[in-house]
């Protein structure tokens, strides 16, 4: 089988960034377990001095039972004994905090590192993505955008997005779409349509899933305002009016419905839609990162999900598939993969197992 581009777009993503995230992972590992090494030591030091502190104060108070004259020695001894052992357990203490707090600096690295790694691998997407959504909410008058992720191999991530990379969310109002927008809210005493104009309505939360936006635009005075529902196909929009707790549907007002302009209202979410994607293709956060449901970012057990995916049968026929060798640096191949492997520093030869048997 000759692996497609897609394919070794994958392999490569895979033993890339996914093989750095789960070193990172592993590098932690050890400096954590060094720690506690390294705490247990001092703890047994601290213990040890005591033990002979106090085997050689029962040896001395045994002497002097016999030696009267001996107890002003002991003393002596014991109080140099006791500056000695406790200068020595503070220089020696002093070197193994120094040493702890080196590793948990180089902790905070890898953590750092390894969940930056592990962010670019999944924005990405490596893998086929089952399902995609948008969530836009406003808190504290601050707008947060959140884009949600359902991979192959039971994972699921989510970011979150940079709102300053986009103008729009700078100035979030239905005007920064499009001007001079109004919608027919209702028909006064003469039958005149009386509209509503758009202008000074905020955008309040948005929901992108499918080929389906559904937003809602709010005055920040009067409380009132419209939500919309668009088929991104342009085939449909659905509008409601809030005003004083009372909703109308405008869509379902024959007279209302004839003189709304929908190009325009289409025009206007056609680019909303636009501003909130690009912005999953700029800098993001990976705030979640879920394999079968379980939290795994903030732990940083990239390890699971590594050996989820290398386990698949279709990774193994891909690498397979590939040649043992590759003169362009740029190209993968089953040397390249085992290169990588070893750069992991754990379980190097189970991985190789599994993926060459």
């Amino acid at each position: 089988m000759e692996v497609d581009e897609n394919g070794l777009k994958e392999l490569k993503y895979i033993f890339s960034y996914m093989v750095d995230a789960f070193s990172y992972e592993v590098d932690r590992d050890k400096k954590a377990s060094e720690i506690e090494r390294l705490t247990k030591c001092l703890e047994s030091d601290k213990s040890s001095i005591e033990s002979i502190k106090q085997e050689l104060s029962s040896i001395m108070d045994n002497f002097a039972s016999t030696h009267n004259d001996f107890k002003s020695y002991e003393e002596k001894i014991i109080e140099t004994v006791s500056s000695v052992t406790s200068q020595f357990f503070t220089k020696s203490s002093q070197d193994i905090f120094s040493r702890i707090s080196e590793m948990n600096t180089a902790i905070e690295k890898d953590v750092k590192n390894g969940k930056e790694i592990i962010g670019k691998f999944f924005s990405l997407n490596p893998f086929t993505i089952l399902n995609s959504n948008i969530e836009l909410l406003v808190n504290n008058g601050a707008i947060e955008i959140k884009q949600f992720l359902q991979f192959s191999y039971g994972i699921r991530c989510t970011f979150l997005l940079n709102t300053k990379d986009s103008e729009f969310m700078n100035n979030p109002y239905f005007s920064s779409l499009y001007t001079g927008v109004k919608i027919p809210v209702g028909i006064d005493n003469s039958g005149n349509i009386t509209y509503e104009s758009l202008s000074s309505y905020r955008l309040e939360s948005a929901y992108i899933t499918g080929q389906t936006l559904k937003c809602t635009f709010k005055t920040e005075n009067s409380g009132n305002f419209f939500e919309f529902a668009y088929d991104l196909n342009r085939s449909a929009i659905g509008i409601s009016y809030t005003i004083n707790n009372n909703t109308l549907n405008i869509v379902d007002e024959p007279d209302l419905k004839a003189h709304l302009d929908n190009d325009i209202l289409m025009d206007s979410l056609d680019k909303l839609n636009k501003e909130i994607w690009e912005l999953t293709e700029k800098s993001k956060e990976i705030i979640s990162l879920k394999i079968d449901d379980e939290e795994v970012l903030s732990t940083m057990e990239f390890g699971k999900i590594f050996y989820r995916i290398i386990e698949s049968n279709y990774i193994k026929s891909l690498i397979k598939s590939l040649p043992e060798t590759d003169e362009n640096p740029d190209n993968i191949s089953k040397d390249f993969i085992r290169h990588r492997i070893h750069t992991i520093g754990k379980d190097e030869e189970y991985i190789l197992s599994i993926l060459f048997g």
